[in-house]
């Protein structure tokens, strides 16, 4: 009988092991040289934002300032025709007052204060206030109820704040209502009136 060769075995499993051995030290060093990458996966979609609406937009302007507007008309007596000249003389009072220096400004409160103060005299329909006595006490008092809402509060308040401002005269605006304006305009258009805003007044001051 022929003896058994039991090497040959041995040495096929010794070259599969180093084989192996030698391809799991590649794919090792392979995978560090790739900052050891790793991944996965997701059963989650992307999320995509679904709101069109953008911050500062006009739909959203719009509906700021109509919440602005029924907060303040919810103070009146729901005058259509008033309440329009209520709203554009207090919102012109509070930008004159923040930027009293600006022409455009100017000429918007120049505007709205005479608009609301035209809206008093038709309703007292005196064509000569400063001779009231002689015009009709019961119209007189219809345009002071009118005017007495508490928006009016509000708008007499911008209105003063912005003629403090200076930078506008009496003479800016229609003769025939001056008396009626300086009512609504505070001590700031009729007591030490200038043409010059304030804040260049004191910036020229400050050169000197």
């Amino acid at each position: 009988m022929r003896p058994v060769n039991s090497g040959t075995p041995r040495m096929s499993r010794f070259i599969l092991l180093t084989c192996m051995a030698f391809a799991s030290a590649f794919v090792g060093i392979s995978w560090a040289l790739r900052g050891f990458p790793t991944y996965s996966f997701s059963l989650i979609g992307e999320l995509r934002p679904t709101l069109t609406t953008t911050f500062g937009d006009e739909s959203s302007k719009a509906r700021n300032r109509k919440m602005w507007e029924a907060e303040h008309t919810a103070m009146s007596d729901k005058n259509p025709k008033l309440d329009a000249l209520r709203m554009d003389a207090l919102q012109a009072g509070t930008a004159y007052a923040m930027s009293p220096c600006d022409d455009t400004m100017k000429a918007n409160l120049i505007a709205a204060t005479s608009a609301y103060a035209r809206g008093y005299a038709e309703i007292y329909d005196c064509s000569t206030p400063a001779m009231g006595m002689f015009c009709s006490e019961k119209k007189r008092d219809q345009a002071n109820a009118a005017y007495s809402t508490p928006l009016d509060m509000r708008v007499r308040t911008a209105l003063a704040e912005a003629f403090e401002q200076k930078g506008v005269v009496k003479e800016d605006f229609p003769e025939d209502i001056r008396l009626t304006v300086q009512q609504f305009a505070g001590p700031g258009l009729w007591s030490d009136p200038s043409p010059i805003c304030l804040p260049r007044q004191r910036a020229t001051a400050s050169r000197k």
